[in-house]
């Protein structure tokens, strides 16, 4: 959702743009990594035979305000330069094609990082994009400081060792009301706040995939693993990188909460007190069933004209079940949180 604003936002933009005032569009070309009929094959970083007729990604056109219809192909003014790799850096970073999105003027969206690419740190191809490192760029996507874009100073962008999704974007925060990300308006509190201060940390954008979030505690960056991207919250749970993504709640204090997936987080059970009358009337209704139980199951066996029926062997297998888990079962109201470790596996399975 957010990258979608993001893209609507930069459309509205581009259309003031000096060069995409007038009625027809200038012609855009885009580096293509590998030539026609070839696609760039992941595993053996080189151009094979074999590419498809429709292989360019979506494009979004800032002048309709919408994405190119016609998916797979490209508009008339965008025109192809093949084999043309970046030259800006050594090692580009790979981008399957569904995590961009191509510009009206020929710069390359990076969904995930809200980020533009110029042409010359990228090129396109069938299932891959070779993007150099991003540098801050304006919305032409030239470089904000002026240079060629591409290559980093070490000394002023430090190497980052991992990435850390947000889970709204910049400048937005999480609605609890309406379960969704909202745009917040500038000079609020939370405009242009940061979520991680680390150098050696990478932001990437969007909630980790799966049906349903939810909040599982409040973030402490003291707590967040600069090597790996795992962190771990109040209750001492750890989770990876791409399992968790980190936001302001709008209305609220200028906390980060830590969000993941339901199925990675389970709430904390609400303790019953151990004197509770409750635990003590199901705990010796289920012993008294098990005494009826056990004198059940001794009848049947001490009346030995009913062994070989069917029926018999059904009903003493199906009695010594029920005795089983109601014995467990009372076993368990009783001890309360007493029972830990194996003990407690075992009687749990």
């Amino acid at each position: 959702m957010s990258s979608l604003l993001t893209l609507v936002a930069l459309g509205l933009v581009l259309l003031v743009v000096p060069g995409f005032a007038g009625t027809r569009p200038q012609e855009v070309r885009i580096n293509k990594c590998c030539r026609l009929g070839e696609f760039y094959n992941v595993s053996e970083k080189q151009c094979v035979a074999g590419g498809i007729a429709k292989w360019v990604p979506r494009i979004f056109l800032p002048a309709k305000g919408q994405l190119y219809k016609d998916l797979g192909s490209a508009p008339p003014f965008m025109k192809f330069a093949e084999q043309q790799q970046p030259e800006t850096c050594s090692q580009p970073a790979l981008y399957a094609v569904d995590l961009v999105t191509l510009m009206g003027n020929g710069s390359l969206f990076l969904n995930q990082k809200h980020v533009l690419v110029p042409v010359p740190d990228y090129c396109i191809d069938e299932k891959v994009a070779l993007v150099c490192p991003v540098r801050p760029t304006d919305v032409s996507g030239t470089p904000a400081d002026g240079g060629d874009g591409g290559q980093m100073d070490s000394l002023q962008a430090p190497e980052k060792t991992s990435v850390v999704l947000r889970c709204c974007g910049s400048n937005f925060a999480y609605d609890k009301g309406n379960r969704t990300c909202s745009k917040l308006p500038r000079g609020h509190e939370l405009f242009d706040s940061r979520i991680v201060n680390s150098p050696y940390v990478e932001l990437s954008y969007g909630f980790p995939a799966c049906r349903e979030h939810a909040i599982a505690g409040a973030f402490e960056e003291s707590r967040l693993q600069e090597q790996t991207g795992s962190v771990t919250i109040d209750s001492g749970k750890i989770f990876a990188s791409g399992e968790f993504c980190l936001e302001h709640v709008r209305d609220d204090d200028r906390t980060v909460y830590v969000f993941t997936c339901s199925e990675h987080f389970q709430p904390a059970s609400v303790p019953i007190a151990k004197q509770d009358g409750r635990l003590v009337l199901y705990s010796a209704g289920l012993l008294i069933s098990t005494i009826f139980l056990a004198a059940t199951l001794a009848t049947g066996l001490l009346v030995p004209s009913q062994h070989h029926v069917l029926h018999w062997r059904c009903q003493t297998h199906y009695v010594a079940c029920l005795l089983v888990g109601d014995l467990l079962l009372a076993i368990t109201q009783l001890s309360g949180n007493s029972i830990t470790g194996p003990a407690c596996t075992m009687i749990g399975k």
